[in-house]
This record gives structure tokens, C-alpha cells and sequence, in this order.
């Protein structure tokens, strides 16, 4: 008669944040996580967040490129493929503010640990034309096991469709511990990725060309506001884009606190960002105020440190 509560009781035991989990409604997304690989979170943001989110975005873009872009009519012309605007945690409030949502975040904090630290926030935008995004695991270390050594997590800032250049991720690829093969990879008139780009490179060319998915793809179709949260072992991919616009993401890249960050961590050029968020110690160890990444040339502070018979180091 105690079976049932006592395999949930169990459960609870043995997931670490399970409480924070089950009260935030993701039992189901921990689930997806564990056999898939990845999960969708419907809605996280709200229509506020994406807007002020996509504003600052394009402000980026401008600013760098001098260019003034309209993410529903963007063109070839104006940007063709995939690119990256990084390092957008300082660019506006939005940012932060999204960086500490409490779901994804508890999803994270569930593959990686309380100490994880965020490697970097930046947009992908994907604009018509160009190749697919090829199919990779973002852990792509000697080594690779089960244990996430990083996570990511994708916020749909447009809609994501097959034709619009969606993600596409392989469910349960996560338990394979290694990269994706070239023969596992996207196809095109049964020519391999590598044969392709090997054997073509007008862009015009390879706009025309068609692809066939990975074997096992699921192509993820997203609302704005949608996040999806993925195993750094994961394969995922993306389609090309084949409409005219943009194509508008968040993606916050998450690693253990061991790990070389990809954005510069210990800035200090943000204190007022830091002082607005003093009551959410969490946001300083994301941004890696408390790591230690060793000592300068005063050497380590001893205040409180216990000598031993042979020595402090021994």
C-alpha cells in the first residue's frame, strides 16, 4: 500500500532542488532532462521581457554594424546565416532580469549544481540563406560522461519554425558521451556536410541546395517567450532559414565553476548592475564574483588558516 509514496519519496531523496522543482510545476521538464536530453518551458517570459529584450538586441547590431535592421523583413543582404552578439548581460536591465528566472534557472542549477556560472548571454539571429546550423554537442571535451559539464539555455525571442531556421536537437543523444559523427550529420542529395562545403562555396549555390534533417532530429517549433534548456552533451542542430526576417534568440551558456568561462568573469565595471541585485546573492555567483581562479603575486590570504606540523601546503 506505501509503493507509490514510497518511490516518490525516494525521487525526492535523490534529485537534488527537487522541492524547488516540484513547487515550480517542472517534474515533467525534469523528466524530459533525464530521457531526452533537453526540455521546452512554455512561456517564461513575458511580452515586456521579449520586447525589451529584442530592443536591445537590435541597438546592439546597429551600434556595431551602423545599420538600422527590420528583424520581419530582414534580407540576404543585410545578414545571411548565423551570427552572435555577445556579452549582452550588461547591456540592459532585461538581461539580468532574465538570467534570474526561476525556472530555467532551477533546470540549470539542476544539471550543473548551485555553484555554476554563467559563461555567457548572448543573441544568435539567423537571417535567410546560408547552411544549416551542423549538428554538435556543446561539451565537446576529452572525456565526456553523463555528468554535465555545461547547459544551455535558448530563449525564443521569435517564432521558431522549420522554415524560419528552428533548433533541432536528437533525444537522447546525451547518454552517447561524444560528438556527433559526419555521417550523423545534415545531408544534402545524399552528400555528407563535409562533402558539401567541401565542394561548394558561392553562398547563392548554397542557398538553393536542400537539406535532410539528422536521423532522429525533432525540429523544435517555439513561441516567443518559450525557452528551451539542454545537456551539454546533447546534439542540436538548426535549419536554414528560408523566409525573409530574423531570427531573435537569448542564449545563456552555463558551466561548472572549474571551467574557463567564454565572457570575461570578475568585471568590475558594473558595480551599480551588482548593487541592484545585493539582496539575490545568486546573481554574483553566476557571475562568478566568489570563484577562485588563484592568487596574485601577495600569494594566498592566510587570515584564519591553521599551520600544520609540516607546513600549509604539504
Amino acid at each position: 500500500m506505501f509503493g507509490k509514496y514510497r518511490i516518490a519519496f525516494t525521487w525526492q531523496l535523490l534529485i537534488p532542488h527537487s522541492g524547488e522543482i516540484s513547487c515550480l510545476g517542472l517534474d515533467t521538464n525534469l523528466r524530459d532532462l533525464e530521457v531526452q536530453g533537453y526540455t521546452v518551458v512554455n512561456g517564461v517570459l513575458t511580452n515586456d521581457q521579449i520586447e525589451k529584450a529584442k530592443n536591445a538586441i537590435l541597438r546592439r547590431v546597429t551600434k556595431k554594424t551602423g545599420r538600422s535592421i527590420d528583424p520581419k523583413s530582414a534580407s540576404a543582404d543585410d545578414f545571411r546565416g548565423m551570427e552572435y552578439q555577445p556579452y549582452l548581460i550588461f547591456d540592459d536591465p532585461v538581461f539580468p532580469e532574465i538570467l534570474l528566472e526561476p525556472k530555467t534557472l532551477a533546470l540549470v542549477t539542476y544539471l550543473l549544481g548551485e555553484s555554476c556560472v554563467l559563461s555567457s548571454m548572448g543573441s544568435h539571429f539567423r537571417g535567410p540563406g546560408g547552411m544549416p546550423l551542423p549538428l554538435h554537442a556543446d561539451g565537446g571535451v576529452p572525456g565526456m560522461n553523463e555528468v554535465s559539464q555545461v547547459a544551455n539555455c535558448n530563449y525564443a525571442l521569435t517564432e521558431y519554425s522549420e522554415e524560419s531556421g528552428a533548433l533541432i536537437m536528437v533525444p537522447g543523444s546525451h547518454r552517447m558521451n561524444r560528438q556527433p559523427s559526419m555521417s550523423e550529420n545534415w545531408r544534402s542529395n545524399k552528400r555528407s556536410l563535409a562533402e558539401v562545403t567541401a565542394q561548394i562555396s558561392d553562398p547563392e549555390e548554397l542557398a538553393t541546395l536542400d537539406w535532410q534533417a539528422p536521423k532522429g532530429g525533432v525540429t523544435l517549433n517555439l513561441e516567443p517567450g518559450d525557452a528551451v534548456i539542454w545537456h551539454g552533451n546533447t546534439w542540436h542542430g538548426g535549419w536554414r532559414r528560408d523566409v525573409p526576417g530574423l531570427r531573435l534568440n537569448l542564449a545563456a551558456y552555463f558551466c561548472r565553476p572549474h571551467m574557463a568561462t567564454q565572457e570575461l568573469r570578475g568585471d568590475d565595471r558594473y558595480p551599480e548592475v551588482f548593487a541592484r541585485y545585493a539582496d539575490r546573492p545568486r546573481f554574483a555567483r553566476l557571475l562568478g564574483k566568489h570563484v577562485f581562479n588563484g592568487w596574485r603575486e601577495e600569494g594566498p590570504d592566510m587570515n584564519g588558516s591553521r599551520a600544520t606540523p609540516r607546513g600549509l601546503f604539504d
